[in-house]
């Protein structure tokens, strides 16, 4: 279940003594710098009520913790890696991806543009959001890749690494090395009990995900005596890792060896995954059956439609509108 925090302590979803379904988190005050300003940050707390209970946290001088300073020790963290590239409904969906990762403490969310700097406008965005943690990197994709991405999601296990191997905060550091990756598609949907199955993941989970491969759900199966993996319902069940990328999560020390587990920009289409699950060593009948032995749904892979009968937007698009 979802660990909610709220002004009684910390709490479960579902307690029936709870007095509200959203007081679950703080308002965590920090001193705002040269990328976040103080108006940002005021107006993360006046959108954000729900952020307002009391609960036992710990603050930091760690640079890593921004734009919050505060963290919540015995909660396992979350990197987010979240790939992003200019389009009319990047905004929307980075908003609504935000939205439910801001949620839960102990989230950093690392957005990585496919762009050759970092622009205005998505930084605008996490400034604006209710993200407690975040980093904004960025690297353009290479030319004549079969699949993208690739190097974006490389591009924040990089920064994983940067974050962990540069903490000084001792007590900081430890719950860094102990934390899960999950590599997020900006514009798929997200229940944020999803949070709650990546907490669980000790070596690599995966969980069903929606709307998937042509398919309902794309799944494991389990043997529900054992609690093994037997097959997966999933498109294309021959290929090595029949698993989406939304599909999976993987401990963080799969990237602090040396090499790291990384991604293969050459790999050719629905072969991404396949080619990056391998380097853990792990076969696709030993990776870990989270979300009820994957019979809940926690993530969809949908894409945002604009029903403009195949018009095609302008180019300048947000010129007159920050759309």
């Amino acid at each position: 279940m979802l660990t909610r925090l709220s002004s009684m302590g910390v709490m479960l979803d579902g307690d029936k003594h709870a007095t509200s379904r959203t007081a679950h988190l703080e308002v965590f005050s920090s001193s705002a710098d040269s990328s976040t300003t103080r108006a940002a940050m005021r107006g993360r707390q006046e959108r954000a009520p729900h952020l307002t209970a009391r609960h036992a946290l710990r603050e930091s001088d760690s640079l890593s913790l921004f734009p919050s300073h505060h963290w919540v020790p015995g909660l396992r963290w979350v990197f987010v890696v979240a790939p992003t590239y200019r389009r009319v409904t990047q905004r929307l969906d980075l908003t609504r991806l935000f939205n439910t990762f801001a949620l839960s403490a102990n989230v950093h969310m690392i957005v990585v543009e496919d762009s050759v700097n970092r622009t205005a406008k998505v930084e605008r965005v996490l400034n604006e959001s209710t993200l407690l943690h975040w980093s904004h990197r960025h690297v353009k994709t290479s030319a004549g890749l079969h699949v993208k991405g690739s190097e974006q999601r490389n591009e924040g296990i990089w920064a994983i690494r940067h974050i962990v191997f540069n903490e000084t905060d001792a007590d900081l550091r430890k719950a860094y090395e102990d934390g899960v990756a999950y590599f997020a598609d900006d514009d798929n949907a997200y229940d944020v009990r999803i949070l709650d199955e990546l907490r669980k993941v000790r070596n690599v989970g995966t969980w069903p995900v929606g709307l998937s491969g042509q398919r309902i759900a794309e799944r494991c199966e389990v043997n529900a005596t054992t609690g093994k993996i037997t097959g997966y319902s999933a498109w294309n069940e021959l290929r090595a890792y029949p698993i989406d990328t939304a599909g999976f999560g993987l401990h963080v020390r799969h990237f602090l060896q040396d090499p790291p587990v990384l991604f293969n920009p050459q790999s050719k289409t629905c072969g991404l995954e396949g080619d990056f699950l391998k380097q853990t060593n792990v076969s696709k009948y030993d990776i870990e059956p989270l979300a009820d032995n994957c019979t809940k749904v926690y993530t969809w892979h949908v894409g945002t439609d604009i029903k403009w009968a195949g018009k095609r937007p302008p180019s300048d698009f947000d010129a007159e509108f920050d759309i």
